[in-house]
């Protein structure tokens, strides 16, 4: 055992291609779990900052996010040696797999992504000390997570549809999903004060006057709608909400 280990293990790990990967892992999950965007985001955000917090610490030119990000506090640092690079990638794989629901993707992905760690040579104790550490930083961060109400609005109330009203928003054949996250404003934000530091423009006023703008807004989106090119049912198909069914 000690002869297959390898003092240039730091290096030989450091490779960019292990974060795109376990980045790419949790998108198909996502996926297949069919989460919607703004969820997807939230699974995104955690995951990255875990793997990020566990790495940074080993480059100067990169700083914590703690103190940054809304009530995100630095996480404990290593007190041994330890790989950096396995080190985020456990943290992320932990930190993603607390929040999809298929967690045996992951764990078999873990088992295929840490075989090929333990082929750089990495000693025995460094190894474990890695994962260990991968575990701290996922544990950290989770902890944050789990203060931002995302929890919470998950008992909120659902978007009220007005059938009788044609100016508010109404779910549309074939799914008739229902509306999207509508207390997503109540979740805590990263690094703004509320959702009120920035006020969009409010949309086209709704009307059905043909001389109106909303009324040539709405015929632009029909008429393009009736002359689908293969990039517009690509675009679309990107940007759907529920990403499984183009799969």
């Amino acid at each position: 055992m000690f002869s297959c280990e390898n003092s240039n293990f730091q290096e030989e790990s450091t490779d960019a291609e292990f974060v795109h990967r376990t980045m790419k892992k949790m998108t198909d999950v996502i996926v297949h779990d069919i989460f919607s965007p703004p969820v997807a985001s939230r699974i995104y955000v955690y995951t990255s900052i875990a793997g990020y917090e566990a790495m940074q610490i080993n480059n100067e030119s990169y700083k914590t996010l703690a103190n940054q990000l809304t009530d995100f506090e630095a996480a404990p640092k290593p007190e041994n040696e330890i790989c950096y690079a396995l080190a985020s990638v456990r943290a992320m794989l932990i930190v993603g797999k607390a929040l999809i629901f298929s967690e045996d993707k992951i764990i078999a992905f873990e088992t295929e992504i840490f075989a090929e760690f333990k082929a750089k040579g990495i000693p025995a104790d460094v190894f474990e000390n890695s994962l260990q550490y991968g575990n701290i930083v996922a544990k950290h961060v989770l902890d944050w997570a789990n203060k931002d109400n995302y929890k919470q609005t998950r008992t909120f109330p659902k978007f009220e549809v007005q059938l009788d009203n044609e100016t508010r928003w109404q779910p549309t054949p074939p799914d008739y999903m229902e509306g999207i996250e509508p207390s997503w404003n109540k979740i805590r934000p990263f690094a703004i004060d509320s959702v009120n530091q920035f006020q969009p423009d409010f949309p086209t006023e709704y009307s059905l006057d043909t001389n109106s703008l909303f009324y040539k807004e709405l015929m632009e989106v029909y008429e393009v709608g009736k002359n689908m090119t293969d990039e517009h049912k690509a675009i679309a198909q990107f940007w759907d909400c529920n990403p499984f069914v183009s799969t």
